[in-house]
């Protein structure tokens, strides 16, 4: 592991294999850059160069009090002050269920340093909350017995000491972070359908913690242009540790074939 200064944060990353393709990858709301470790051995093994950030509040990188800065337009600033701190001029981004929101952010300010775009397992943008009385934003408790044991099966495809330290980060999530990535979303709502980056939507037909309709709707408002699907049958909502291997292989395939080239 290794720290990078993104603005006035120190945020932890893996930098793992070589080659001029590099790929930057955001996790989702209660994980860490931990989440990412079979895929970089693999992608390694490809010949493409992978960088896993930790956001703020996760694993090793700091941790602050203030709710705000855990919004998924905060990371997004911070991934633009680590990526920058690292000298990555152009890269893919890749963003898994919250990290989609946090690369959606990035996009709309910066898509001309993405030579590709990846979105897995997102969540649909919620920019104004539900009225009283209405249908409720349903949240699980990550810490109650059926979700985490539903969480271990999916993440058989981490070494058993990586997935107990992944387990460790998500046990010491400050409780700001969960607070502060709550919607609404605000700014993201026409990013999609205004990229001009190849996007490739990524999704498991089991995922049962975002519905697989959500990255379906996000893959049919994109232009037509640019957009690409891969649906994984059998596979639930962290692809990346339940079928890292399959999906570097979709990482790899997808830069090689449509990753805009500077």
């Amino acid at each position: 592991m290794s720290k990078v200064q993104a603005g006035p944060f120190s945020l932890e990353y893996v930098d793992a294999g070589s080659g001029d393709r590099v790929i930057v990858l955001v996790h989702g709301a209660t994980s860490s850059g931990r989440i990412w470790h079979s895929v970089q051995g693999e992608l390694a093994k490809q010949g493409i160069r992978s960088i896993a950030l930790s956001l703020l509040g996760a694993g090793g990188s700091d941790r602050s009090a203030l709710e705000e800065d855990y919004s998924p337009k905060s990371y997004a600033k911070q991934l633009t002050d680590a990526v920058d701190a690292l000298d990555l001029e152009t890269f893919t981004l890749v963003g898994h269920s919250l990290g989609t929101l946090v690369a959606a952010y990035y996009a709309r300010d910066h898509a001309n340093r993405l030579d590709a775009l990846v979105q897995m397992a997102g969540p649909p943008i919620i920019s104004e909350l539900p009225k009283p009385g209405s249908a409720k934003i349903r949240v699980r408790n990550p810490e109650a017995p059926d979700v985490q044991a539903r969480w271990e099966g999916q993440h058989l495809g981490l070494p058993k000491d990586v997935r107990e330290a992944l387990r460790r980060d998500i046990d010491n999530n400050p409780p700001e972070r969960r607070k502060g990535q709550r919607p609404p979303w605000k700014g993201i709502d026409d990013v999609a359908a205004n990229l001009n980056v190849p996007t490739l939507v990524i999704g498991g037909d089991a995922d049962d913690i975002v519905h697989p309709q959500y990255p379906l709707q996000y893959y049919l408002s994109l232009n037509e242009d640019v957009r690409h699907l891969h649906v994984f049958h059998g596979v639930g909502h962290y692809l990346n540790a339940q079928a890292p291997e399959r999906l570097a292989n979709v990482f790899a395939q997808f830069v090689k074939d449509h990753a805009l080239t500077r």
